[in-house]
């Protein structure tokens, strides 16, 4: 047989199993109803939504899903057992949105999430358990700096506070207690110097709030209690300041969050 038409027997022998496989191997379950084998689920048009490959219903090796235009949506590294994955989810335009590890479908370990709007930037790292932050959680300039880290337990935020400038200067810092701001709260101008100093608890001012001036220079004294201080005309101007510093979350731009992987 000559090596054309061995090729042409080879190619029509490889296109049939192909089509075989396609018709009869595909999306199949056994007698209880379990995923086994090559699986391909689509989209109501027809297009692709994942393709992998199944053990008793669990995934097993690569799982890849798409967006409905064909874009990849995010590749699965399956254990044997199909309980545990390492995970790279990716935005519709092809960069990484995040990346981590599922444990029975929920986020376990460290986690990672870039910006869908500088492809690379890595926004925050985040520590999860039984997909409930636990642990310390950190957020980056575009730089790579730290501009904040907090500690989660539970999914509630527990210990110390802390936000940076830019520079690595430390901006603010306090305590949260069963997810409550409780204790001490410092905020400095990026040249060291107080700029704000007082206390909550349950998250409410309590007792004496300091706000200086740049040179260090008292410029308002006010005392809270419950939240509230006592003569509310007086104090307006000095609250505006510690409420615009809370509202805008102070002068540390929060990184951008990916959103839809919380």
């Amino acid at each position: 047989m000559n090596l054309k038409i061995f090729t042409i027997i080879s190619i029509l022998a490889a296109a049939t199993a192909v089509y075989c496989q396609t018709d009869t191997e595909i999306n199949k379950t056994d007698p209880q109803g379990r995923k086994q084998g090559h699986w391909i689920a689509r989209y109501p048009n027809g297009n692709i939504l994942y393709e992998g490959f199944f053990k008793d219903n669990y995934p097993v090796g690569e799982l890849k899903r798409y967006y409905n235009d064909q874009s990849i949506n995010s590749v699965m590294i399956f254990s044997g057992d199909g309980k545990e994955s390492d995970a790279t989810i990716y935005y519709p335009d092809g960069s990484i949105a995040a990346r981590g590890k599922y444990v029975n479908r929920m986020k376990e370990g460290k986690w990672k999430f870039y910006s869908s709007t500088i492809p690379g930037y890595l926004l925050n790292e985040e520590e999860y358990s039984k997909n409930l932050r636990h642990g310390l959680s950190v957020k980056f300039y575009t730089d790579s700096t730290i501009a904040e880290k907090i500690t989660y337990k539970n999914d509630r935020k527990e210990g110390e506070w802390i936000q940076y400038y830019a520079s690595g200067n430390m901006f603010l810092r306090s305590v949260y207690s069963g997810g409550y701001l409780n204790g001490k709260f410092e905020v400095w101008f990026e040249n060291g110097i107080p700029e704000i100093t007082g206390f909550y608890k349950n998250n409410l001012r309590e007792g004496k709030w300091t706000i200086f001036n740049e040179d260090g220079t008292i410029k308002y004294v006010l005392n809270y209690t419950l939240g509230m201080t006592k003569d509310r005309k007086m104090d307006l101007d000095a609250e505006k300041i510690i409420d615009n510093l809370e509202k805008n979350k102070g002068k540390i731009p929060d990184p951008e969050k990916t959103g839809e992987f919380r």
